[in-house]
C-alpha cells in the first residue's frame, strides 16, 4: 500500500518541476528579447514565433509536410523494428553467432550513421524512400542489438524448468526467452524510435524536397527566422506526440505493477 499512496505526491512534484522548468524556459526567452541581450537573428521575439506558428498550421502546404514527416518515422521505425527483432532472435539462438556480431551490432549502434547519409541520397535519390532508409538504418542497430543481447542473457535454469514441464522450442522462445527478455528488447525500440524520430528531421534539412524539416531548412537559409523556429516548434510538438504514442504502445504492462 506504500507504493501507492506515495504515488500520487511523487507526481505531483515531478510534473510541478516539469512545469516551472518550461516556464523558466520561456521566461529567460522573453527576458532576453526585453533586454535586447540577444540579437533576433539568432532568437526570434516569442510572439512572432507564436503567430507564425498559427499562421502556418492555417496553411495546406504545413500539414502535408507534416504528413509526409510523420509517415517517414513510422515507417522507417516499422522497417527498423521487424528487421532488428529478426536477426537479434537469429543471432541470439547460437552463442558462436551472438559473439561474431555483437562487436559489429555494438559499432553500428554507436557509429555517427548521419556521415554516411550522402550514400543514401545516391542510393535512393532525395524523395521519401532516402529518409526512410536513413532512419530504418539508424534504428535497426539499437533494436537488433538489445534484442540479442536480452535474449542470449535469459538464465538456463529457467529454459531448462521449461524443458521439464515439456514446452516445446516453440513456447521456449515465446512464452520464456521473450518474456524474461522483454525489458531489454522494449529498451532497444525506445531507442529505435528516437532514433528515426531524429534521422528524419536530420535528413530533411540535410537533403530533401519536402517535408518540415526541409521547410525550416529552407526559412532558415532565407533568414526568415520566426518562420524556422515556428516550423521546429511544430515540430517538436509532432514528434513529442509520436514519441509519446509509441512509448504508450510499448509500455511494460508489469511497470505499473512494480510501481
Amino acid at each position: 500500500m506504500r507504493p501507492s499512496t506515495s504515488a500520487g505526491p511523487r507526481r505531483t512534484i515531478v510534473w510541478s518541476l516539469r512545469i516551472l522548468f518550461v516556464v523558466v524556459v520561456f521566461g529567460g526567452w522573453i527576458l532576453a528579447n526585453a533586454t535586447g541581450s540577444i540579437s533576433p537573428i539568432i532568437l526570434p521575439q516569442l510572439g512572432a514565433v507564436l503567430s507564425e506558428s498559427i499562421e502556418l498550421l492555417r496553411e495546406s502546404e504545413v500539414w502535408a509536410a507534416a504528413g509526409i514527416t510523420v509517415f517517414e518515422m513510422i515507417a522507417g521505425f516499422g522497417i527498423a523494428a521487424v528487421a532488428g527483432l529478426l536477426v537479434g532472435f537469429v543471432l541470439s539462438r547460437k552463442p558462436l553467432r551472438s559473439a561474431i556480431f555483437e562487436k559489429l551490432l555494438a559499432w553500428g549502434y554507436i557509429f555517427p550513421i548521419s556521415l554516411v547519409y550522402p550514400l543514401f541520397l545516391i542510393w535512393a535519390g532525395v524523395g521519401l524512400p532516402s529518409k526512410i532508409l536513413f532512419a530504418a538504418a539508424s534504428a535497426f542497430f539499437p533494436i537488433a542489438y538489445n534484442t540479442m543481447k536480452g535474449l542470449s542473457a535469459v538464465p538456463v535454469r529457467y529454459l531448462k524448468v521449461g524443458q521439464a514441464f515439456g514446452a516445446s522450442a516453440q513456447a521456449t522462445d515465446w512464452h520464456i526467452r521473450a518474456g524474461a527478455s522483454r525489458p531489454m528488447i522494449l529498451s532497444g525500440l525506445r531507442l529505435g524510435v528516437s532514433m528515426a524520430t531524429v534521422s528524419v528531421v536530420l535528413a530533411e534539412m540535410l537533403g530533401a524536397n519536402a517535408g518540415l524539416g526541409f521547410m525550416a531548412q529552407q526559412a532558415s537559409s532565407q533568414f526568415q527566422i520566426p518562420k524556422a523556429y515556428a516550423v521546429v516548434l511544430i515540430l517538436v510538438v509532432i514528434t513529442s506526440l509520436l514519441l509519446w504514442l509509441m512509448e504508450t504502445l510499448l509500455r511494460d504492462p508489469n511497470e505499473k505493477l512494480k510501481k
